[in-house]
């Protein structure tokens, strides 16, 4: 079935539609095994129950002709997960890699791998349908959540924004009139302090609600240099809802959130001293200078960095949403307003040797508008159409320093790079879908969306004095047309194809400005959902094949002038990703339900040679893309002194991939790995109060977040968190 799927030839495609199908429907006429228990979709929300709106409409999990993954409030408290960036351990073909300041996010091979402020990320992130437009205001807690939905695939029609390789949606909790009140207390490994808190109520006229978050600890990584911690948690926010309602069919809703993160999480890098060759570019002036054992690490989680590592991440978004019932059709208003402040200081050589510092400031602001008029009702047709509106403007310094006398003929400190760049960018789109029911079973879709993106941009090498300015603007139609097949309740397939579309941008800092291309991607999808044994077993199933052009990589390329390397943002010629995702979910009654979700990957860059090395790197997967990944799970409740015991065990594994292509590394790859959750929680009667108890990593895997070469400087490398335990008290009123 695989095989078939993944080739792009169109008899095949509908070929694999006829036997993802057959393959559900053979269990839709399954023997019930079981009675009882709560049937779960593949990434572990109740399918049936979990109402989403990836495609802009209330639609159940199960009824959504797309490749989405819905993830409850619930699915992440069972497993214990609370950072946005475990969401790649529930979401097979999501991967997200922090190291540093870097902050990577793929979905199925497309990703962020861009980070100059004169770049987009490839996978638009939103939070109550306001986008935001940092890759680093994606790795942040989660909390008050109704869910997280993951949109895999190119969003060119609904979404549009950059959104080559997918979305990700984040819903809040909505204020209700009814007043209520919960969270929880938690206390864990490496003196972890969390605390989770949310109120609400009022009226069917005015409601509110306030949720806050706090999460601190010690960090699983020790600078032995300084005797600080690293690798720490240190996260505190705030978020206020209000809901107006402006008369019988119309409502506002006013959202505010604020979140200041000091965490230091991916920032425990250093060197990996078993990888032998060229140590550091000090030694350029210095023949006979040579790092010893005292400068380098001991092991993983205790290393050696002379400089403080600092971080901090300033978040704030500002909503206003205005729903309004005009009978056969429905008008929503999306007005969003998002700040993004961060300062980071790194040691970039890695070592307890003092060579080099990193500071980094940025500042980033942008408005949003989105109009959205869809039909309402149970007619044939179905249709959405809006208009997109944007507007972001941001700075971002950069001092990169070096010391002593090997860099600088003297005690004391001296420039590498010092530099000022500031951008502007809008973008104006118009978009509609279209959904015609042809038959009692059969469907058929079209969309499409025209976008236009500008950007402004300047640089200043304070430095030198030099300064450069350029503008560039492109333009993109991005159409799409799908079937959807429905033989009988419970079963669902469809096909089709779409494009998605990310913008160009700029290379700062180089003699002048330099722009980069767009990258595109036309996809071609089948999939089933089926749901089955009165609901008690579902069974999903997609492939797909990507035809991936002019992709945006980040490699290191040699200036001329300075003779320093530079590390700029170009274009590979194109790529291949294939792949199939299987899913399946099963109550097997006596209070047991179980389920698997996994990804097989298959990328390839086609035609592609380095910019800065002039190697031949066609053949190489795409940056964070495992070949296999996967999740397995298994529930157990029974009752217990009168409350509800929930016992939880889940295995997430990833096969190894290529960190992102920096500076075209030789020493790459990342190991593969699995990681054990589990948890246990008793709930009260009536749900009044609740215990649990967690471990995350219970085998305590050494595991790589990150890896990568850096010409002279050595192999540098980050690991993510050892096995750790918390205890939460929680309650619900």
């Amino acid at each position: 079935m695989a095989r078939i799927a993944l080739r792009p030839r169109h008899s095949q495609v509908v070929l694999a539609i006829a036997v993802l199908a057959a393959w559900s429907a053979s269990a839709q006429q399954a023997t019930p095994a079981a009675t009882g228990g709560v049937q779960a979709a593949a990434d572990g929300s109740n399918a049936q129950r979990v109402e989403v709106t990836a495609l802009k409409a209330r639609q159940s999990l199960q009824e959504v002709a797309a490749s989405v993954t819905a993830l409850t409030a619930e699915d992440l408290a069972r497993s214990g997960l609370v950072n946005a960036a475990d969401l790649q351990q529930k979401v097979p073909g999501l991967s997200l890699s922090s190291g540093g300041r870097e902050t990577n996010l793929a979905i199925r091979g497309v990703s962020n791998n861009v980070r100059s402020i004169g770049a987009d990320p490839s996978n638009a992130v939103h939070i109550d349908g306001v986008y935001l437009p940092r890759s680093s205001m994606v790795l942040t807690e989660l909390f008050d959540l109704q869910r997280v939905e993951v949109l895999k695939g190119p969003e060119g029609t609904l979404y549009g924004r950059n959104a080559t390789g997918g979305a990700i949606n984040v819903v809040t909790r909505a204020p209700t009139a009814k007043p209520g009140a919960e969270g929880f207390v938690g206390f864990g490994s490496l003196g972890l302090r969390r605390t989770q808190l949310a109120a609400g109520g009022g009226t069917q006229d005015l409601a509110g609600r306030i949720a806050v978050a706090y999460t601190k600890d010690d960090g699983y990584t020790r600078n032995l240099s300084t005797g600080s911690g690293l690798d720490t948690n240190d996260f505190q926010a705030f978020r206020g809802k209000v809901r107006i309602a402006l008369g019988a069919k119309a409502d506002l809703t006013l959202l505010a959130q604020a979140s200041d993160d000091k965490g230091t999480i991916g920032y425990g890098v250093s060197t990996d001293t078993a990888v032998t060759g060229p140590l550091y570019p000090y030694s350029l002036g210095d023949p006979d200078y040579r790092l010893t054992a005292k400068d380098h690490r001991t092991d993983a989680r205790n290393i050696r960095l002379d400089s403080p590592v600092t971080s901090s991440r300033k978040t704030r978004v500002l909503a206003a949403t205005v729903n309004w019932d005009l009978g056969a059709v429905g008008f929503k208003s999306i007005t969003g307003s998002t700040s993004f402040k961060s300062g980071d200081r790194n040691d970039v050589d890695w070592t307890g040797a003092q060579l080099e510092t990193q500071d980094t400031t940025t500042d980033v602001k942008s408005l949003s508008q989105e109009f959205q008029l869809y039909s309402q009702g149970d007619g044939p047709l179905e249709w959405t159409a809006g208009v997109f509106l944007y507007r972001d403007k941001g700075t971002e310094t950069l001092d990169w320093l070096l010391y002593g006398p090997v860099n600088c003929g003297a005690p004391g400190s001296c420039a590498f790079a010092r530099q000022t760049v500031a951008s502007k960018g809008r973008s104006e789109a118009v978009f509609g879908q279209v959904t015609y029911r042809l038959s009692r079973e059969w469907s058929g879709l079209l969309g499409a969306r025209y976008s236009r993106d500008t950007k402004e941009g300047d640089a200043t090498n304070r430095r030198s004095g030099a300064s450069f300015s350029g503008d560039v603007s492109f333009s993109s139609f991005t159409p799409k047309a799908q079937l959807q097949w429905t033989p009988s309740k419970g079963l669902m397939a469809y096909g089709g194809v779409s494009k998605g579309f990310k913008s160009g941008g700029f290379n700062f800092g180089r003699a002048g400005i330099e722009k980069f291309e767009p990258e595109s991607i036309v996809a071609t999808e089948v999939g089933v959902r089926s749901t089955s044994m009165g609901g008690k077993l579902s069974l999903n199933a997609s492939a797909f094949n990507y035809d991936y052009k002019d992709l945006q990589l980040r490699t290191a390329v040699l200036d001329a002038v300075s003779g320093n390397f530079v590390v700029s943002v170009n274009n590979a010629s194109k790529a291949k990703v294939k792949g199939i995702e299987l899913g399946a979910d099963l109550a097997l009654g006596a209070g047991l339900s179980t389920g698997f979700s996994a990804a097989y990957i298959d990328s390839e860059l086609l035609n592609y040679v380095s910019p800065s090395t002039r190697k031949n790197l066609s053949g190489l997967p795409l940056p964070l893309t495992p070949k296999s990944s996967g999740s397995v799970w298994l529930d157990h409740t029974t009752s217990v002194a009168g409350g509800r015991l929930l016992s939880h065990l889940e295995y997430n594994f990833r096969s190894s991939v290529i960190f992102p292509l920096t500076l075209d590394q030789t020493n790459k790859a990342g190991e593969a790995y699995g990681l054990v959750n589990a948890s246990v929680r008793w709930t009260a009667p009536k749900d009044a109060w609740y215990v649990q108890a967690g471990v995350l990593n219970a085998t305590d895997k050494l595991y790589r977040t990150m890896r990568a070469d850096y010409i002279f400087g050595g192999v540098v490398e980050s690991f993510g968190a050892p096995r750790t335990y918390e205890v939460r008290l929680g309650f619900k009123y």
